[in-house]
């Protein structure tokens, strides 16, 4: 699912996503398990995603992108049209939550009446629900698939004087999808040796963990840590550096090898990068500048994402102290 969210905001996390139907369909379409045969000789099919949980096919004259910050696929179909595929652990905010973010995408008012079409999966366990959203001007279709305990989000995005010519397929990638091996896809936890002083809080429906840091003077402020799983590498330093940027109001970075975009070491696990950034303004009351510590742990499988946020001086007193946590990850 774009988000840019999604969870952007990543914490902000977003972030993500469905959409509300504005017309109800009387009836209840099924996924088709693709034959392997079949799908080898469609001349309308580009390519089969065989490592994830579910498997789709996209129509040959979609071009794949590199997918931004929590997506899973990236696809543009025409200029200003685009299809996304994302996946997060959870139920990624709630169905309703989601839908009026749509909402609220298109121009259209929140409403607690989501309305959706239920698409039942063959397999016979599982189900998505797909949904049109129509603005003036934006309009956009969607499917949202629970997979054990993940969710997936599928989203064509396009002004709505192209709706109905993006609209096939779409529809025709919705209904290639296939459930692959849960046992094969289960999103692999993390050790963490928490620091002294830290808080632990409860993690939420993005986060793997969060930590709070108590304000060292009465006027002070708390600082946060979250950690966050992603499939696949997570995205770009360059876009995640420049998201994290855009909280502290700071101009983005235009080059992939810009010294700004922190420092890359090798980990057990995987690669670790790890950025340190304050803002350039006051963000807080008196006159108290912010800051953000985070660290990208690359595992090849999945992303790890570490961020340390709040006002600058505590970020920068617990900036070892969080260097320290990072090495410390272990994934299980």
């Amino acid at each position: 699912m774009s988000d840019t969210i999604f969870l952007k905001r990543f914490s902000v996390a977003l972030l993500f996503f469905i959409l509300l139907s504005c017309k109800a369909k009387k009836e209840i379409p099924t996924f088709r398990i693709a034959d392997p045969k079949e799908a080898a000789t469609t001349p309308t099919i580009e390519k089969i995603n065989q490592q994830r949980p579910l498997r789709w096919l996209a129509p040959e004259t979609w071009e794949e992108q590199a997918p931004g910050q929590f997506q899973t696929a990236l696809y543009r179909i025409a200029p200003n049209v685009t299809a996304s595929v994302s996946q997060f652990p959870g139920d990624a905010g709630g169905m309703v939550a989601n839908v009026n973010r749509w909402r609220e995408q298109v121009g259209l008012t929140s409403s607690n009446e989501i309305g959706g079409d239920s698409i039942a999966l063959e397999d016979g366990k599982s189900h998505a629900r797909w949904f049109e959203l129509k603005g003036v001007e934006r309009s956009i279709l969607a499917a949202i698939i629970p997979v054990d305990s993940e969710t997936w989000f599928f989203k064509l995005d396009c002004s709505t004087v192209a709706l109905e010519t993006a609209r096939h397929g779409f529809m025709d990638l919705l209904k290639s999808i296939e459930i692959g091996s849960s046992a094969a896809t289960k999103m692999p936890t993390i050790e963490l040796q928490m620091p002294d002083g830290w808080v632990k809080q409860d993690g939420g429906n993005l986060r793997f963990a969060s930590y709070s840091i108590p304000a060292s003077s009465p006027d002070g402020i708390e600082g946060d840590v979250s950690v966050i799983p992603l499939p696949g590498d997570g995205g770009t330093n360059l876009a995640n550096v420049n998201l994290w940027r855009a909280q502290l109001r700071l101009a983005p970075l235009e080059k992939e090898d810009d010294p700004a975009l922190g420092e890359t070491s090798s980990h057990p696990d995987g690669t670790m990068t790890l950025i340190h950034m304050t803002s350039a303004e006051p963000l807080f009351s008196n006159n108290r500048k912010g800051a953000i510590s985070a660290a990208i742990l690359r595992t090849g499988k999945v992303a790890w994402f570490f961020k340390l946020a709040g006002e600058a001086n505590m970020v920068s007193a617990q900036r070892a102290k969080f260097v320290d946590f990072v090495r410390s990850a272990k994934v299980k």
